[in-house]
């Protein structure tokens, strides 16, 4: 297991812009989903080469070599998500302040845009490889990704102009765009 820089770059902004137990409830529910992938691949006999820190979450990299098929990757994909919104709704019906319920839903939402380093743009690349060429689905994905996020940007600005800066979207925007 290794920490990036950026992760504890990233983890020095968050507590700086807010109350420290938001940031620990939101690393601790991220840590939640991140157990819902490493249980799916668990569950599958998938073994984890090496796990690292970043400043987007948590990156599982795999042995080389290691063949998994289209439709177990895209469980993988999706069981982190699928861990979050399912936090959300147990939360939702417990008597526990909001906050609770907000943070895996973003969580489980965010993860399942359609953009290439996300949960959802993994589970759409392997569905689509089942169909066409990883070429194919590659380039599917990068447009998407990029569609997706422009349509994010255009959102945030428009939320900046009525609200005011959300330094948070336009951090994670600007941090998924920087991967494409």
């Amino acid at each position: 297991m290794s920490v990036s820089v950026y992760f504890v770059g990233m983890a020095a902004l968050c507590f700086a812009a807010g109350p420290a137990w938001r940031f620990g409830l939101a690393i601790a529910f991220a840590a939640l989903h991140e157990l819902g992938h490493l249980g799916a691949m668990a569950a599958f006999h998938v073994r984890p080469g090496r796990i690292c820190l970043t400043a987007a979450g948590m990156r599982i990299e795999r042995p080389p070599g290691l063949q998994v098929s289209f439709a177990r990757e895209i469980l993988i994909a999706l069981a982190g998500p699928v861990v979050s919104l399912g936090l959300a709704g147990v939360f939702y019906l417990l008597p526990l302040p909001p906050d609770f319920c907000y943070v895996n839903l973003g969580f489980g939402l965010f993860n399942l845009l359609p953009v290439r380093q996300l949960d959802g743009g993994r589970a759409l690349y392997f569905f689509l490889c089942r169909r066409v060429s990883e070429a194919v689905a590659a380039r599917v994905v990068m447009v998407t990704s990029l569609a997706c996020l422009f349509l994010a940007a255009c959102g945030a600005a428009l939320l900046g102009l009525q609200r005011g800066v959300s330094m948070s979207l336009v951090i994670a925007v600007a941090y998924l765009a920087a991967g494409c």
